[in-house]
């Protein structure tokens, strides 16, 4: 009788033991189920108060939850009942063939696909969505639903737009600022020309007003009064004997001014010349081309220096050349005259602000390297101070009074578009200045 009651109390135990492990499992299951609950709360809280459009469809298409954006932009009631529609209906025909013919392959293939797509609001209206399509699948590779997260672009769009419409008129601005830039230098260098145009039309003038023509017409005026008894006159007469003398000297003298005014006519018309290349060369600079050729450093050197010579001579300044065999330069001819002219013009003004017997401007060619040419100008002028050296190239700066201060800027870009640069050396106020102008060889060329 004992052993049968210790059996069913063993088995009671035993009982109790399956039941309370039930009940533990059933308690961890009603956790779990809450914690499930409580997280799909919170994520249905996310998706509600999110402003992106979601939606959930069945593999049909048919949908089974919009969130409440998606039913604001469609004008669909809360309670409204859409198990009967397709979420394919909420798109424009367009939208819709891109998301059946590559968002809904490219999501069963890849588990989702992004892109951009529109959707048709309340009123029929298109609203360009960037667009992410998911497939849901279960452990056996089985679609069981798909969901959809859309983004409204109208505000990104319109600030695209906005963005284009501003980058536009800033390029508008840029070009009305570059063509600014170039017509000011073409002013500052046809200037700089018209300054030896000026000089050299008025040695003309002065020439012209010394010259002895009338004295000419004089003694021509002499010969026709004695038209009867010329002989008699030029072998007799004492003014008549100096006659023949006279024209002779006066023939001499003929001979060396119109030398000397073909001279100053030749200058004038490179001058002139040179204002047609400027010109042509700041078109081509603002078209951001140029033809580039093989040319010696030397030549282009000493075109600068012709240019520039009759001022030179004028203050008393002394040109000494220090070329060295170097090889052709590749560059834009009348760039590199421009560069050359404006360093050389800049040299000349700053030996005027010095008062010294020995102006000298020293121009040295060498080859620094199997790359690059330099062209050195050096003064014993006025010099640079240290803060202004930092600034010697910035557009529109300047130490002198009457300067423009785009003279320097236009020829560091100018060298810089030709695969060169500009640059500056000075020891300081009344120590002069040093420019260097930086050329590239041209390939394959021997040392002239």
């Amino acid at each position: 009788m004992l052993a049968q009651i210790q059996t069913q109390d063993s088995a009671l135990q035993g009982a109790q033991r399956k039941l309370q492990e039930q009940v533990n499992a059933l308690q961890r299951e009603i956790a779990e189920r809450k914690r499930a609950e409580a997280a799909h709360a919170r994520l249905t809280a996310i998706l509600e108060a999110t402003p992106d459009i979601v939606m959930s469809a069945a593999p049909s298409g048919n949908a089974f939850y919009l969130n409440r954006a998606a039913h604001q932009v469609l004008g669909l009631a809360e309670d409204k009942d859409i198990s009967r529609l397709k979420t394919l209906d909420f798109h424009p025909d367009w939208a819709r063939e891109i998301i059946s013919n590559e968002g809904l392959p490219a999501a069963l293939h890849n588990g989702s696909w992004a892109g951009e797509t529109a959707i048709l609001n309340k009123k029929g209206e298109e609203i360009h969505v960037s667009q992410v399509l998911i497939a849901h699948k279960n452990a056996d590779g089985e679609v069981e639903y798909l969901s959809t997260v859309m983004r409204d672009m109208t505000e990104r769009r319109q600030a695209e737009e906005a963005l284009r419409i501003s980058q536009q008129k800033l390029l508008e601005t840029s070009r009305l600022a570059g063509m600014a830039e170039v017509a000011t230098g073409v002013l500052h260098n046809v200037g700089n020309v018209l300054n030896s145009v000026n000089v050299s039309a008025g040695l003309v003038v002065e020439k012209l007003r010394r010259s002895k023509a009338p004295k000419l017409a004089k003694a021509a005026a002499l010969l026709t009064k004695q038209n009867g008894n010329l002989g008699e006159y030029l072998t007799k007469d004492v003014n008549g004997q100096k006659l023949p003398g006279y024209l002779a000297k006066l023939g001499q003298f003929f001979v060396a001014e119109n030398a000397e005014l073909l001279q100053e006519v030749d200058q004038l018309g490179r001058n002139i010349e040179h204002i047609k290349e400027v010109v042509a060369m700041q078109q081509s600079y603002a078209k951001v081309s140029g033809v580039f050729e093989n040319l010696p450093a030397h030549r282009l050197v000493e075109d600068a220096i012709a240019m520039n010579i009759g001022a030179f001579e004028r203050h008393g300044v002394v040109v000494d050349r220090q070329f060295s065999p170097v090889p052709l330069v590749r560059v834009d001819r009348h760039k590199v005259l421009q560069i050359i002219i404006n360093l050389l013009r800049n040299a000349k003004y700053a030996l005027d602000e010095v008062k010294r017997t020995d102006k000298r401007v020293t121009i040295c060619i060498l080859a620094v390297n199997e790359r690059t040419v330099h062209i050195v100008v050096a003064d014993n002028g006025i010099g640079i101070s240290p803060e202004n050296l930092t600034r010697i190239f910035a557009h529109g700066f300047t130490t002198r009074e009457e300067g423009h201060g785009f003279g320097l800027h236009s020829g560091a870009l100018a060298a810089r578009a030709m695969g060169g640069s500009l640059s500056v050396a000075s020891p300081g106020t009344g120590l002069g200045a040093t420019f260097t102008l930086e050329l590239p060889v041209a390939s394959g060329t021997p040392n002239i």
